[in-house]
């Protein structure tokens, strides 16, 4: 029995040691040479498509700052409230110019503020050193909106085409809200017009 045992397992070693040896005569192929390419050949580069680049920032207005916008790609950055006003004021006077005025408030009703103007009617809040909001009035221009296209004069229909708006009377006038946005209509018609527009914390005297 032990005679038979070693055998079997010499012949075990035997077959073994053959399909070792085949194996390492035997080239393996690559997997790129599965799909028929030379794995020594120099790479290709991909072929870029179009990129798109934007040329200019445009400025817009939002509820939660201000935002920057690619003309191009559409790409947006958000100057939120709460950032430090040197960081906003270099951005919007290389889009707008330097500013034409400021000077500060001691009687805003929210607070001490440091008020700041910008070409294109653009106003915007400050208050220890940090941006606390942004207004608006008739003097914008009309081309400085909100991403939906709401500014100054456009129409009660269309703000509420675009955005769900809560109209009260106030001692403002005809005040409108929506979100983190508040303005004021000359009237409560459907055709009434944006006279004010602001977000943030700004100086309304109620």
């Amino acid at each position: 029995m032990l005679k038979t045992t070693f055998r079997c397992s010499a012949l075990l070693c035997l077959g073994l040691t053959l399909l070792l040896t085949t194996a390492a005569c035997t080239r393996t192929p690559d997997a790129a040479d599965v799909n028929g390419t030379d794995p020594m050949a120099d790479p290709i580069d991909p072929v870029p498509g179009d990129q798109v680049e934007d040329t200019e920032s445009l400025l817009a207005l939002s509820g939660e700052g201000l935002q920057l916008v690619g003309d191009q790609t559409g790409s947006t950055a958000t100057l939120e409230f709460g950032n430090e006003m040197d960081l906003v004021e270099d951005a919007v006077t290389s889009l707008l110019g330097a500013p034409l005025e400021s000077g500060d408030n001691e009687e805003c009703g929210a607070g001490p503020q440091t008020i700041t103007q910008w070409p294109r009617g653009l106003v915007l809040h400050a208050a220890g050193g940090e941006f606390i909001g942004w207004s608006v009035s008739p003097d914008t221009d009309a081309t400085l909106t909100t991403m939906a296209g709401v500014g100054i004069d456009s129409t009660r229909s269309e703000l509420e085409s675009v955005y769900t708006v809560e109209v009260v009377e106030s001692s403002l006038g005809t005040e409108f809200s929506t979100g983190d946005l508040f303005g004021i209509l000359n009237s409560t018609a459907p055709d009434a017009m944006i006279e004010y527009l602001w977000a943030g914390t700004v100086c309304n005297f109620r």
